[in-house]
């Protein structure tokens, strides 16, 4: 269910507020942008999916603590992203 009007700044306020169906849609909205970003990162498409479920559920639990004034909610979502697909690159991988 997408609302059209809701800004990305709003749909964050929404999920401090506890809305699920805002982060499912600016999760919708950004989700491949971020993908993209994490995989020029990681080259492993498996290990990108894995960093883009981490980068919205950190969002959903982090929203509170938005500030606008510092950003867009893109380029939050992309620091987040980047922070951690570098912490996964830079962490060994077991088997």
């Amino acid at each position: 269910m997408r609302d059209p009007i809701a800004s990305d700044g709003r749909l964050v306020e929404r999920m401090a507020a506890g809305d699920s169906v805002a982060q499912r849609e600016l999760a919708a909205r950004h989700q491949l942008s971020v993908y993209a970003q994490v995989y020029a990162i990681l080259i492993d498409p498996m290990a990108a999916e894995q960093v883009v479920v981490e980068t919205f559920d950190h969002a959903w639990r982090s929203a509170r603590a938005f500030n606008a004034a510092a950003g867009s909610p893109l380029a939050w979502l992309s620091e987040i992203a980047r922070e951690l697909a570098q912490r996964r690159k830079r962490t060994p991988t077991t088997t």
